[in-house]
């Protein structure tokens, strides 16, 4: 969620108890985590130029399962939801849970939102210009999506399993440039779209929420079409490399990550790939950037400060350099989107934490505030 955070308020407050297990690397400086369920409620209010003034509210929910509390990670419920002063609503909804002692992983993802959008087209230099949203870029957005997914430990840190999304959306008030633009005349305002899909990951990490240390490889290919009442025939593939390093102590990590998302087929201009959101390049306006492929790179350090009595603290800061590419496929990437930024951190639970990067692009910023970390 992009937004320009003013004072947050946090309603309840929980204890430092960072996760530790036995095979979870470095262990914290904190005693371990009891596993106990815990809620804490957060209120935003905040300020943006496309939004103005609105007010965010959320909740972090967390918990274990299973009668050994230091044999399983913590599982997490965060949403998010916004309104403004123009009338925008978001909706943000995410589950990551573990189950019978890792083996069963069951994630999902729920989004909502009716807000003023902005549409540049597709391509690179269809996002250079014009540099701010105007009269040939606004338009009404509805758009839904709902997409969980399974996966089942089969050996020592891969896992194997499935997806399935439903995403929906609806463009009113379409502007004259974009009503003539061929990426949208060719599918229209109206799509519906739903996938099915596999998915293999290999994921040493100790921490899924906040990882100190490990490895987290994926690989989703998904397929969508008419067999579940969607609208477009198309697949899309999504290959994701993230590494942690600990740097001398816990709380002290280096992160990078690696991703790129191919479309093929006849995907709609709503779900071609983007590049500028708030888990990756985080300061350009999400959906500025699309194109059928694209690739990133990101580099993030990640530090939580110590207490005089050589315990962690609940605050921290992060910063990070990266940049992206887009286009028709992987070999025809244009452009480089550069973007950096600088981010502080807060821990609301056991290595979950609430975060407010300020993130910097190409003649572009953003301020976001959201749940856990960007990868």
């Amino acid at each position: 969620m992009l937004c320009l955070l003013l004072p947050l308020v946090a309603l309840t407050s929980v204890a430092q108890e960072p996760v530790f297990r036995a095979d979870s690397g470095p262990p914290s400086v904190s005693p371990p985590d009891s596993g106990r369920f815990r809620f804490t409620p957060l209120l935003a209010p905040a300020y943006n130029p496309e939004m103005q003034f609105l007010v965010a509210g959320g909740a972090l929910m967390s918990w274990k399962t299973g009668l050994n509390p230091f044999r399983v990670q913590r599982s997490t419920l965060s949403s998010t939801i916004s309104y403004s002063t123009t009338g925008a609503i978001n909706l943000s909804v995410s589950l990551s849970s573990f189950w019978l002692e890792d083996k069963l992983r069951i994630n999902a993802a729920l989004s909502y939102k009716d807000m003023p959008d902005n549409y540049w087209g597709v391509g690179f230099d269809a996002g250079l210009q014009p540099w701010s949203g105007d009269a040939s870029t606004k338009y009404h957005r509805q758009w839904f999506k709902f997409a969980p997914t399974v996966v089942w430990g089969v050996a020592k840190h891969f896992l194997i399993g499935g997806a399935v999304e439903w995403n929906h959306t609806i463009a009113t008030e379409v502007n004259p440039t974009m009503a003539a633009d061929p990426a949208y005349m060719a599918h229209g305002p109206n799509n519906r779209n739903d996938g099915i899909g596999g998915v293999l990951q290999y994921d040493s990490r100790d921490v899924a929420a906040n990882a100190w240390t490990g490895v987290y490889a994926a690989l989703t290919a998904m397929s969508f079409g008419g067999f579940m009442g969607g609208d477009n025939v198309y697949q899309t593939y999504l290959l994701d490399y993230r590494q942690y390093l600990t740097l001398g102590r816990g709380g002290r990590t280096l992160a990078w990550q690696v991703k790129s998302r191919i479309a093929a087929h006849d995907v709609p201009w709503t779900e071609l790939s983007l590049v500028g959101t708030g888990y990756d390049l985080r300061g350009y306006v999400e959906g500025r950037f699309r194109d059928r492929s694209t690739l990133i790179a990101l580099a993030e350090y990640r530090q939580m400060f110590m207490r005089s009595n050589g315990k962690l603290s609940r605050h921290g800061f992060v910063a990070w350099v990266g940049g992206g590419a887009l286009g028709a496929d992987l070999q025809n990437l244009h452009g480089i989107i550069p973007n950096g930024g600088v981010g502080y951190r807060f821990e609301l639970q056991p290595r979950s934490n609430v975060r407010v990067d300020v993130g910097f692009g190409r003649n572009s910023s953003g301020v976001y505030f959201n749940f856990t970390e960007a990868f």
